[in-house]
């Protein structure tokens, strides 16, 4: 199974052609490590207090003045509990996406596909830390809140690490003639 991960993450690295985020690069896309993370009890409700999710797939676009949507997709592999999880969230980077560091705040749902498939509403923050003009590191960290009339999937933490790609070229440097 990490042979197959490595492959997908490799072919989608070197083939896949756009640019950064920003009002003239929109588009990024991510592969992660994730995983759900319940309290005690709740561990006792959904099966286990840890799902592991790898890889989960994003595809971010910008929008407008630091506004940015996100859309997921994960799917736990080898673990004993099914959790596959659809997230769309809108992001804001208070006006940093042309810095190194763009940290973030976010809020969007989801629909999880366990016992049942529950919605959720999705609150958190993270950062992306851009190594060179096409490939950084996220850090993510979501509160996915269930309502208590969902029995079969109970509110709990997702963290995700993993590798952001953009599509296109990505000035770290910008220049006032480039305004």
């Amino acid at each position: 199974m990490k042979n197959i991960t490595a492959i997908i993450v490799l072919l989608f690295v070197h083939t896949i052609s756009i640019n950064a985020q920003t009002e003239k690069q929109p588009w990024t896309a991510g592969v992660s490590f994730a995983g759900a993370k319940y309290s005690f009890d709740a561990g006792k409700v959904v099966g286990g207090q840890l799902a592991y999710q790898s890889p989960r797939f994003n595809v971010s676009k910008y929008l407008y003045k630091g506004l940015i949507a996100d859309a997921a997709v994960a799917t736990a592999v080898g673990d004993n509990q099914s959790y596959t999880t659809f997230d769309a969230s809108l992001r804001y980077d208070f006006g940093t996406s042309h810095d190194k560091v763009v940290p973030y705040i976010l809020v969007g749902g989801s629909f999880i596909s366990a016992i049942r498939t529950t919605p959720t509403a999705n609150f958190g923050a993270g950062s992306t830390f851009w190594f060179n003009q096409k490939y950084g590191l996220n850090f993510q960290l979501m509160y996915k809140f269930s309502e208590s009339k969902f029995e079969s999937q109970k509110s709990h933490l997702y963290p995700s690490v993993g590798l952001v790609y953009s599509f296109g070229y990505r000035s770290l440097n910008p220049r006032i003639w480039n305004d």
